[in-house]
């Protein structure tokens, strides 16, 4: 039997997989502690006590009320970062014609960065001022930046404002909301995760549509400030029934003792290098359509079923972690993408087969946003994944600032000379190959010292 001093494992594993393994519930009742201790250096660990919160139990209603809130923020911050590529076309092509496309692709590079990057403020701040406060003040950053867009003359401004503010402000929503359901839900934790995260692929083409309708009407300056009002109205509702159900430890939350917890340091070393390879399939896809002949709404297709594929792969895969386990759907997802991405763009130049590409590698590689919240929850605690997620986030906005400039860098002095995409691809698998090799350390650290093996369902 498991017991307390030798177990690497949370209650989270134990809940998820006590189904079909009973021996795991022997400690169960006593093992409520949040793990943020490291095998080779104990901490004090706090107790998530659940009779001081003052809210609904996990799973009630307005826990479901939470998820569909925080779906819909997911919607808006991660539908206008990724409907950026329109306003780039427009940028490129009627406002800045004598900039090159690479500087202003600093708008949307810095958006990701610092919505990214700056996650790592928000577990500190939900600590002290909470769900609500903070998401609200996110959206009301986000709104401003995007008025503010709407009146600016030069580049830098627009780097400043739709850049820097915008991701800023998208910090303090992205990270709370996709924590916020872990801390409202137990058995239905990976399912509600997977919903909530759903949102973001949703947003992704219902933006872009909207944004792409507005600029051939409205123009980029009108458009920006009607996305505004849409975000104040759909984010500033939602961030409204935010509520922080566990209470916060006292003296907050062990930010030190999470971020240098070697479990943590591979959820961000694989979350490096994932985003260092992850866009190649949606920057260069339609570019290799393109090349065998397709049209380019044909091409830019692709990225409408990428889109459509990580919608129903986010709530799919996280309903799959609850019966084959976390760490092991992360990745196997990634192996798989990593050769489908390696074979498919080096040796197959039809069609169907990009359409296949698009849809599997859409769905699979979803997986790492709705499954990793399940992990930093299982291992750190639902109090603490606020704070995880945001460590871990800092780690993905390295890979961002190293892997879109890269790529197309990479690209540019070796593919497209000679009209292939051989480098190109090999940098994706490489990326992604390697996220895949960080996930399987996961499980060898989370294993050791216990008696679990490399195939047990975790």
């Amino acid at each position: 039997m498991l017991t307390r001093n030798d177990s690497t494992l949370s209650v989270g594993y134990e809940s998820n997989i006590n189904s079909s393994k009973p021996e795991l519930m022997s400690e169960r009742n006593d093992s409520k502690t949040s793990d943020v201790c490291s095998n080779d250096e104990p901490l004090e660990c706090e107790k998530e006590d659940e009779s001081q919160t003052a809210t609904a139990p996990a799973g009630s209603v307005y826990a479901w009320v939470i998820v569909a809130c925080a779906g819909f923020n997911m919607m808006c911050t991660l539908g206008i970062v990724n409907s950026f590529g329109i306003f780039s076309t427009y940028y490129i092509n009627y406002i800045f014609p004598e900039m090159s496309a690479a500087a202003i692709a600093w708008i949307g590079t810095m958006m990701s960065l610092f919505m990214l990057g700056g996650a790592v403020t928000t577990g500190p701040l939900t600590d002290r001022f909470g769900f609500k406060a903070v998401s609200l003040s996110g959206t009301a950053i986000c709104c401003t930046a995007l008025l503010l867009a709407s009146f600016t003359h030069a580049l830098w401004q627009l780097v400043v404002t739709q850049g820097v503010m915008f991701g800023l402000g998208a910090a303090c929503i992205f990270s709370p909301s996709v924590s916020l359901p872990a801390q409202w839900h137990d058995k239905t934790r990976p399912l509600a995760t997977g919903i909530a995260v759903a949102g973001s692929g949703a947003g992704g083409m219902i933006f872009s549509a909207i944004t792409q309708k507005m600029m051939e009407s409205l123009g980029h300056k009108w458009t920006l400030r009607a996305l505004s009002l849409i975000f104040l109205c759909i984010s500033g509702t939602s961030g409204m029934f935010y509520k922080q159900r566990l209470v916060v430890p006292q003296g907050g939350t062990r930010f030190m003792a999470i971020a240098k917890d070697p479990r943590l340091i591979l959820v961000g070393m694989g979350g490096l290098c994932v985003n260092i390879s992850y866009f190649v399939p949606w920057y260069y896809l339609p570019t290799a359509a393109i090349k065998i002949g397709q049209t380019r709404q044909a091409a830019n297709n692709l990225v409408v079923y990428m889109n459509a594929g990580s919608t129903v792969g986010r709530v799919v895969s996280a309903y799959i972690a609850m019966f084959l386990g976390p760490i092991n759907c992360v990745a196997v997802a990634y192996y798989v993408c990593a050769v489908l991405v390696l074979v498919v763009l080096l040796a197959v130049h039809q069609m169907s087969a990009y359409i296949a590409l698009s849809v599997i590698y859409g769905a699979l590689s979803a997986s790492f946003i709705s499954i990793t919240p399940l992990i930093l929850a299982n291992v750190f605690g639902a109090q603490a994944v606020t704070t995880a997620m945001g460590i871990m986030n800092m780690w993905c906005s390295i890979g961002v600032l190293i892997g879109n400039p890269s790529q197309g860098a990479i690209y540019q002095k070796y593919d497209r000379p000679h009209g292939s995409f051989v480098a190109i691809a090999i940098w994706g698998f490489a990326g992604i190959f390697l996220a895949a090799c960080c996930y399987t350390a996961l499980k060898h650290v989370v294993v050791r010292k216990t008696q679990h093996h490399m195939w047990s369902r975790l």
